[in-house]
């Protein structure tokens, strides 16, 4: 496998095994290392792309009361998910560096 010695075991098996390994060599709290700047990515990503949508969405047509094509759905959709993925990516490189 990937990062073992030729002849020597692999020190992970599995997810669960991995879990155990990590939790008993380097305790349980590293299990949860890097998990707030994780949730705090989810958050702000979550945040823009379902608050944005709408307005978004009425910007993109002219007369929102009417029924709305797909294509519009679908645009409003892609321009507020880059938008987030915009602002929310810095945070997971501090959730990467934070598990590193």
């Amino acid at each position: 496998g990937e990062g073992t010695v030729k002849g020597e075991a692999p020190k992970y098996k599995g997810v669960v095994g991995t879990l155990l390994t990590v939790a008993k060599e380097e305790g349980p709290a590293m299990l949860f290392k890097g998990l707030s700047a994780g949730l705090q990515r989810q958050i702000v990503f979550a945040s823009l792309r379902i608050g944005l949508y709408e307005p978004v969405r009425n910007f993109l047509v002219k007369d929102p009361t009417q029924p709305i094509s797909i294509g519009y759905k679908i645009m409003a959709g892609m321009i507020t998910g880059a938008f987030g993925i915009m602002v929310a990516n810095p945070t997971d490189i501090v959730k990467i560096r934070f598990q590193a």
